[in-house]
């Protein structure tokens, strides 16, 4: 087992973060801007790279290119180390951290200060079916996928004759009425929708998306009633079939039934609910509230003193408002910059300050280029509401080429029609190659 790394530096303190999303990539940017070379900081992530979440939908219809809402790791945190693996076990009594590499390599790494960022896990059990058949929409590899199967869908749809199988293939079902069931809803019916006018067998069909919300009204993150209910309005206008107070019931791969009895016939189904816990927080030996890490007032966590807190995986009290931190990336990058404020007051014997935060406002699209937001007080919404959503995203944009590579995607598609080319991942058989070769 690799027992550390760059053993010639252990006279420095050394901070090691857990997770590569905004939590911790921020608090790594901090640190090294904060500390210099005085501080050793290591970041570790299962993936090599920071996903621009929000993002997300837009590639799922095919706005923006997928390599366009991913950046590397490294190219971010230049002051850090950054290690591509998975931590397996928190050992707080020896104050290591144990992982393994997607190669196999297993390791462990002493700390002086922990960061818990890992952000949350998608839970697919609460529903029966869900799990073998629904698309959650988490990942990159999500997002290019469920892009590439509707695409699927439609060339499927293509060669039905059955009137019947036609409708169910050009049936989505969204579950979840927040902000991520809302945006991926209206990307894909943007999507399906436009790209339909290629298939002139299709001519006459229309493509279903219906949308799933447990609650009374869409969008409850929103403070506003008005703004849910003009994107409600907006939805049903573009023709997206949302469903209030209603819930799925069992899921197969080729319906969903509701807990009214009723029964959608769809072989396409998106989970945007069931976020859980991590199973790394259970390795830590301290309670968890509702699946999190409750924290102390300036982050650390509350039953251990080096270790500290910070996104989606944490009940980060607020003491603006009191409440606890709501899981956005708004949030976890605000906290990452005042939790590395935090670290270095503690390693100077300072004291350390309470979380505090007023946020800025939330924006959501809602496809068709509308979208609400809620910004300082003032609530805007329908086109000049899209303008803000893409122009505050494009600004929150890590590094000038992702920027500039965006607004050229979104001027893009402006223009055209989105590309509906269905990537097959299948590849070449070695021995079709050898075979192939002894004939030429």
């Amino acid at each position: 087992m690799k027992k550390d790394i760059q053993p010639d530096q252990c006279a420095r303190k050394r901070i090691v973060i857990l997770g590569g999303g905004f939590a911790g990539v921020t608090l790594a940017q901090q640190l090294g801007r904060l500390t210099g070379n005085s501080v050793e900081v290591v970041l570790i992530s299962s993936e090599n790279h920071l996903v621009f979440s929000p993002l997300l939908p837009e590639t799922v219809g095919r706005e923006i290119s997928p390599l366009h809402v991913v950046v590397s790791g490294r190219q971010l945190v230049r002051k850090a180390y950054w290690l591509t693996a998975r931590v397996t076990e928190i050992d707080r009594a020896a104050h290591v951290v144990r992982y393994v590499s997607s190669g196999g390599e297993r390791g462990e790494l002493a700390y002086d200060h922990l960061v818990v960022a890992c952000g949350s896990v998608v839970d697919l059990s609460a529903v029966p079916g869900l799990a073998e058949c629904a698309l959650p929409l988490k990942t990159l590899g999500d997002a290019v996928f469920l892009s590439n199967h509707l695409i699927g869908k439609l060339e499927e749809a293509a060669m039905k004759v059955d009137a019947a199988e036609r409708q169910r293939l050009l049936t989505v079902v969204v579950i979840g009425g927040g902000f991520s069931g809302v945006e991926v809803a209206g990307a894909v019916n943007d999507l399906m929708s436009r790209a339909l006018d290629y298939y002139l067998q299709l001519r006459g069909e229309s493509v279903r998306i219906v949308l799933l919300q447990r609650g009374n009204r869409i969008l409850p993150e929103l403070h506003a009633e008005s703004l849910s209910a003009f994107a409600l309005k907006k939805l049903r206008t573009a023709g997206i079939d949302v469903r209030l107070r209603v819930s799925a019931k069992q899921i197969s791969d080729r319906e969903v039934v509701l807990d009214n009895g009723e029964r959608i016939a769809a072989e396409t189904v998106v989970c945007t609910v069931g976020n859980s816990a991590n199973p790394l927080l259970r390795t830590l030996g301290v309670q968890l509230q509702r699946g999190k890490l409750v924290t102390e007032a300036d982050m650390r966590l509350s039953e251990a003193g080096n270790v500290w807190a910070i996104g989606d995986a944490t009940a980060v009290p607020n003491a603006w408002d009191g409440k606890p931190s709501p899981p956005t990336a708004q949030f976890a990058i605000r906290q990452a910059k005042q939790l590395a404020a935090n670290l270095l007051r503690e390693l100077r014997g300072e004291e350390t300050r309470p979380f505090s935060y007023r946020p800025l406002g939330m924006m959501a699209s809602i496809g068709h280029h509308n979208a609400v937001a809620e910004i300082g007080g003032l609530r805007v919404s329908g086109f000049l509401a899209w303008l803000l959503w893409r122009s505050a995203y494009l600004m929150k944009m890590p590094t000038v080429l992702r920027k500039v590579e965006v607004a050229i995607d979104w001027t893009w598609s402006l223009l055209f029609r989105p590309n509906i080319v269905q990537v097959h991942m299948a590849r070449t058989s070695r021995n079709e190659s050898v075979e192939l070769v002894s004939t030429i």
